[in-house]
């Protein structure tokens, strides 16, 4: 949160959730339904939820957090260690394609088969930017990277070598000064070499706020700078920074994501302000057009995300509680699930829950014709083997049956 002049955060606060894991609340006539794709932190495992919590899928991996089903059926997964780098699996989690080196937070695969993603690297400093006192002896610089199904580079944008133009958009003081909250209350500088911490990078849809402002076109890139509490979007033809908001309102936010209307999501997390808002702004005027809090049970220090549905309702992921759940516009909670599952983080980290996905049953469908035994897992017993229209019947069986009970 910047305060003073200072960018002020946190450290992380261990909040393990009281109450059961699994579905705690399901209005089955007020959700969206589908399926919820999620991995615990730094896990070995991404699963797919039902809205009954019921495991309808999952895949045994290697330390990742971050994963996006693809319409075959495939799965996209980060890799975190000595390797690093994005793998491609089978519905068996079988590696199909790979690319290895320091991929970081998020990528989205392309239309073509490529990638752009986010990158690091070990960087002189800007000393111009930091205070003298306060300036690391080198960075830790994030680049945004596009390659092809090869693996060839075809584009990259380092954050770097614009810093001047991000900081002049976003407002922010000169020099930027990083301070963290002592246990006594006060403010200890820090000299942060993660400058930036960018979170987030999303290709912008066509929507019509893009065809009237060529800032916000299709294509162009959508990011987050935790460490700056700043988003921001990066023109691809120009290469270069063309809007940025948040300093004084935004406090270590993630996954900022562009509606059909042209506003923007985000995870607000207030890490220094000790309470999380998810928070729709229209980026043309920075004004806050809906929010969602509650200041007394909803508080996610790190990581998390949001994403709208197509019902207007907002699926929030709180990491920190390794919580998913959905609310409506009114601000009702109308599915809440905790997960029951362990990544290999220590302490309640390993219970955290880096992003969630909900996906349609249409967009799960690619995966379920592959691997028809999915259906073994959501309740329908061996019945559904033996009826000629295989698990598309079986399915709409289920979904009707789930409709019926009363939660």
């Amino acid at each position: 949160m910047l305060e003073e002049g200072i960018i002020k955060t946190a450290p992380p606060l261990d909040r393990p959730s009281p109450g059961p894991a699994g579905v705690r609340t399901c209005r089955l006539d007020r959700i969206q339904p589908g399926y919820t794709l999620f991995s615990p932190g730094m896990g070995n495992l991404v699963c797919l939820i039902d809205a009954a919590g019921v495991l309808v899928h999952f895949w045994p991996v290697q330390r990742t957090h971050l994963a996006e089903l693809l319409p075959d059926g495939n799965l996209l997964i980060d890799r975190h260690g000595d390797e690093g780098g994005v793998e491609e699996l089978d519905p068996e989690a079988r590696r199909v394609w790979a690319w290895r080196g320091p991929q970081h937070h998020d990528f989205q695969r392309l239309p073509d088969g490529g990638l752009v993603m986010l990158t690091h690297r070990q960087e002189p400093p800007m000393k111009e930017f930091f205070d003298p006192a306060e300036t690391p002896e080198a960075i830790r610089n994030d680049v945004v990277v596009e390659i092809d199904r090869d693996g060839r580079v075809r584009w990259e944008f380092s954050f770097r070598e614009h810093a001047a133009q991000l900081r002049g958009l976003a407002g922010l003081p000169l020099p930027v000064r990083y301070g963290m909250r002592r246990s006594d209350g006060g403010i200890a500088m820090l000299t942060q070499a993660d400058w930036t911490h960018s979170n987030t990078l999303e290709v912008l849809p066509d929507t019509p706020l893009g065809r009237a402002d060529e800032r916000f076109r299709a294509g162009n890139l959508l990011f987050s700078c935790r460490s700056l509490d700043v988003i921001g979007v990066i023109d691809r033809q120009r290469s270069e920074f063309v809007w940025a908001w948040g300093p004084g309102v935004l406090d270590g936010q993630h996954q900022p994501t562009m509606l059909p209307d042209g506003h923007i999501l985000i995870f607000d997390n207030g890490t220094y302000r000790g309470y999380s808002v998810a928070r729709e702004i229209d980026p043309t005027t920075g004004r806050t057009v809906w929010e969602y809090q509650d200041p007394q049970g909803f508080f996610s220090p790190y990581r998390s995300g949001v994403q709208r549905l197509p019902d207007g309702n907002t699926l929030i992921c709180s990491s920190d509680e390794g919580r998913i759940f959905e609310v409506t516009p009114q601000g009702d909670v109308v599915w809440d699930y905790h997960s029951p599952f362990w990544g290999t983080n220590r302490g309640n980290e390993g219970r955290h829950v880096y992003r969630a996905t909900r996906y349609s049953s249409t967009q799960v469908a690619g995966l379920f014709d592959r691997k028809p035994d999915c259906a073994g897992a959501v309740g329908l017993g061996d019945d559904w083997r033996r009826r000629p229209h295989g698990f598309r019947d079986a399915l709409d069986h289920y979904q009707k049956t789930m409709l019926s009970r009363s939660w």
